[in-house]
């Protein structure tokens, strides 16, 4: 094991993948020798050649559908966008077309593409930099959406990604790139996209289930309930969102009778609804209280300082804790 950055263990995956599969090629903005915007690509235009890692210009429309073509034709492209906020400049070549391959060629034809989107808060950019997009593309029969939050679990999942013969919409918090973890030496078997849920902490009076910076302000937040309540708490990382893990969540609530979710992304429309639901519809009689939500605010996210009245602090995420054992 070693001690890894996110954004090494990000770049380490691809580095593995492209020695690999020489059909594994990189396409986005700035990704040559500047190695990306968060530099995340850094080192690959130097190993693998221009012929693999592709510099395009600021049309997302463009090399998102160049993406898609590329992968018909028998390669497994990473499409980058810099921002996720940009995705939607990619949008239809993302939910109208990569989406429907597998379904409108009657299972002949496969599109192994992954769309990667840094996202999240933390950088104070404002309302066009910072938005999560999970929910957005969880309506698209078709798509997978993979959100790890642990470096171990971004280089594992962002190879099973690559790896995968559907697309996949692969999105990390851009803020956590510098949280370091630990993360094998090697890699003996890239992990299934099913069944892909983590139980990060075992417990018997609430399941926590949360994913990227929020995941890491209730774990924190946990600990200090426990200690000044006595309760047990159990938490979930999803890892990836669709295909979602539900019997992993099921079994635990079951255990429980307690859910809190919480994501950065805001609460109309979240991701965490569509996990309340699924407990509604399935673990009904094992509820003890209703489920709790803390997630981001319904709100325009404000250029600098501001944007932490948004987002989900600790502080909030422990008050929903609370609230949910109560």
């Amino acid at each position: 094991m070693s001690q890894m950055s996110l954004g090494r263990a990000f770049n380490l995956a691809m580095r593995e993948e492209m020695t690999r599969d020489e059909k594994v090629i990189c396409i986005g903005e700035d990704i040559g020798v500047k190695g990306g915007c968060w530099f995340t690509f850094s080192g690959l235009y130097g190993l693998f050649g221009d012929k693999r890692v592709l510099e395009m210009p600021m049309t997302e429309s463009a090399y998102t559908y160049f993406g898609v073509g590329t992968a018909l034709m028998g390669y497994r492209p990473i499409v980058e966008f810099m921002f996720a906020d940009f995705a939607t400049l990619g949008f239809e070549g993302i939910v109208d077309m990569a989406a429907k391959i597998r379904y409108n060629s009657g299972g002949k034809n496969s599109c192994p593409i992954t769309f990667v989107m840094p996202q999240g808060g933390g950088g104070k950019n404002g309302c066009h930099h910072s938005q999560s997009v999970e929910s957005w593309f969880a309506n698209v029969p078709g798509v997978k959406i993979v959100a790890p939050t642990a470096p171990a679990d971004i280089r594992a999942y962002y190879r099973a990604s690559i790896q995968d013969d559907d697309p996949v919409v692969f999105i990390f918090h851009r803020a956590l790139l510098g949280v370091q973890g630990e993360v094998p030496d090697a890699i003996e078997e890239v992990p299934a996209l099913k069944n892909a849920g983590k139980l990060v902490k075992e417990g018997k009076d609430l399941t926590i289930v949360g994913y990227h910076r929020p995941l890491l302000f209730a774990q924190a937040a946990a600990a200090e309930v426990e200690t000044e309540t006595g309760k047990s708490i159990e938490i979930i990382d999803p890892r990836v969102l669709c295909p979602f893990d539900k019997e992993l969540l099921f079994t635990s609530v079951r255990k429980t009778g307690r859910l809190f979710v919480t994501h950065e992304a805001p609460e109309r429309g979240g991701f965490s609804a569509q996990i309340v639901s699924w407990v509604a519809e399935n673990c009904q009689s094992d509820l003890k209280a209703a489920p709790v939500r803390v997630c981001g605010k319904n709100s325009i996210i404000p250029f600098g300082d501001a944007e932490d009245f948004v987002y989900p602090s600790k502080e909030e995420i422990k008050a929903g804790i609370l609230k949910a054992l109560a």
